[in-house]
């Protein structure tokens, strides 16, 4: 009886032992936040212009990737000259502006006309977060 009490008690102290290790998240060591805000569509002649500030919060940065929208066939991502962008790098613990002069997406071949105060739904894709969807009133 003492040999399987000492058997028990070992197993015990290995479960116990065992329950003891923490192994971090990438939430807990600072990860990826993405916080967009102030999305906007502004009408602009037959298509519209999206703009937005994208807040990294979290220790490392991300890649956005590609924009879509149901309110438009295409959804390009352009610099400040209008040159379109394959992507755009958005630094951890940092804020990148999609705004009027800068870098910013060009919505085109919409869908429906756009009016204003209604509201769309602009989704950003990023290369390790996924998809964030940014609700935008048009102007």
């Amino acid at each position: 009886m003492s040999r399987r009490r000492a058997l028990v008690l070992a197993l015990a102290a290995l479960a116990l032992a065992g329950g003891c290790v923490n192994y971090p998240k990438v939430i807990d060591i600072g990860g990826i936040r993405l916080q967009p805000s102030n999305g906007r569509a502004v009408r602009d002649g037959a298509g519209a212009l999206f703009y937005v500030d994208i807040q990294s919060v979290g220790m490392f940065g991300d890649v956005l990737v590609r924009v879509e929208t149901q309110a438009a066939r295409s959804a390009q991502l352009v610099n400040a000259a209008g040159a379109p962008l394959a992507r755009l790098d958005v630094p951890g613990n940092a804020q990148v502006r999609l705004a009027p002069g800068g870098q910013r997406v060009v919505l085109s071949d919409l869908k429906r006309e756009l009016k204003p105060g209604e509201v769309v739904i602009v989704t950003l894709i990023f290369e390790k977060s996924g998809a964030i969807g940014v609700i935008s009133p048009v102007e």
